[in-house]
């Protein structure tokens, strides 16, 4: 995945806010064309006040971060691997399909979306074991709606935790002589790295078909006796737009929005780039037979060169590609598969009333496979 670019590049964390690419800023406006055009077709319940709004968004995604000057390349990693198993078995495809806790993560406008009118709030819980059980992954979270009015706002908390434990620290027998076969390093004790993400979010129905939403979030890491504690801010927003009579569902959010910030103990300061994301997923799916079956796609862009650690262009547009599809037998069963970041995704789940249990898988070229089960209840 991204940290492990970060060790083979080997490279300097250093760098400025103005080595965007070319590729990745004819990205993004690829995003915002397709999706201003949808908006601009004036679906019910879109107003020139929201297109307006739309515009200034995208348009400040680029102009805040070009002057927060340094930035620390890959590091808000922790923080950035997602949450919930469904989203993971669909290739990462799942800022615009995501809903409940969840969203607090992948896009805050999906607070306010319900698969079920009567049970509009819900929890979660997510465990997740990534690169053969070296790392620990795991998400709790909780929204609750305020208001049962035509346009709902809806309230989100969740906690993320990634960890990493029998971390071996060494030292010499003979601290005064160099390491040698009579002077072999020997462990000491067995340490552990942890990373929190405690995430609030807002999230707001317009009219009918249309969601906008935001959220706040503290940022905790820890190692030895070295901690680091910073926040940042997300947005979003879903538009409802049918094309030919297929309803569809169009997203753009953008993570770190206005470039989140580390503080450490040791006086250092590391600043995480915003990533934005648009895609395009089906609202209802397609009739087949047995159920339906639902497509998404997306493109996630960092606003940092990652262009070097990849041979070619058309691998490095891969690895911002997000495909997946979801079968679903009677809403009961479900299976999954997709593409996240150059690597092939699998997943299942079953639902029995309120409650819902997923399972993802996916390979990595460099690492072991990563598993991530997740549990929902509605009420």
């Amino acid at each position: 995945m991204l940290f492990v670019e970060r060790c083979r590049s080997g490279e300097k964390t250093q760098k400025t806010a103005s080595e965007t690419t070319p590729l990745e800023l004819s990205s993004f406006y690829l995003i915002c064309f397709h999706l201003v055009k949808q908006i601009r077709q004036r679906q019910p319940g879109v107003t020139a006040k929201m297109v307006k709004c739309f515009l200034t968004a995208a348009v400040c995604l680029w102009l805040v971060p070009c002057g927060a000057g340094a930035q620390s390349k890959y590091a808000g990693e922790p923080f950035s691997i997602g949450v919930g198993a469904r989203g993971l078995g669909m290739g990462s495809a799942f800022h615009t399909l995501a809903t409940g806790p969840e969203a607090l993560y992948w896009n805050p406008a999906g607070l306010s979306r319900t698969a079920d009118e009567q049970r509009p709030n819900s929890l979660a819980f997510m465990h997740s074991e990534r690169f053969g059980g070296e790392v620990s992954y795991n998400f709790v979270g909780y929204t609750r709606r305020l208001s049962q009015r035509d346009t709902p706002f809806t309230v989100g908390l969740g906690l993320i935790n990634l960890g990493v434990g029998g971390i071996p620290i060494t030292k010499l027998p003979d601290p005064a002589r160099p390491p040698g076969d009579d002077n072999r390093p020997v462990i000491e004790r067995y340490v552990s790295k942890n990373d929190y993400a405690l995430i609030a979010g807002l999230g707001r129905k317009l009219g009918k078909r249309h969601h906008v939403g935001i959220n706040i979030k503290l940022l905790h890491e820890r190692y030895l006796d070295v901690t680091a504690t910073g926040f940042g801010f997300d947005l979003g927003a879903i538009f409802a737009a049918d094309i030919k009579g297929v309803p569809l569902l169009w997203s753009v959010s953008a993570r770190d929005v206005t470039t989140s910030f580390l503080a450490f103990s040791t006086g250092k300061r590391e600043y995480i780039k915003p990533w934005v994301s648009g895609g395009v997923a089906t609202a209802d799916g397609f009739a087949v037979p047995g159920g339906l079956l639902r497509a998404a796609l997306e493109l996630s862009v960092p606003l940092e060169s990652r262009r070097r650690n990849y041979r070619d262009d058309s691998r490095y547009l891969m690895s911002l590609l997000h495909v997946g599809a979801e079968y679903s037998l009677y809403e009961r069963m479900f299976l999954r598969a997709g593409l996240d970041e150059n690597n092939l995704s699998f997943g299942a789940g079953f639902s029995l009333r309120a409650l819902v249990a997923d399972y993802a898988w996916v390979g990595h070229r460099d690492l072991e496979q990563t598993q991530r089960v997740s549990m929902g209840y509605s009420f």
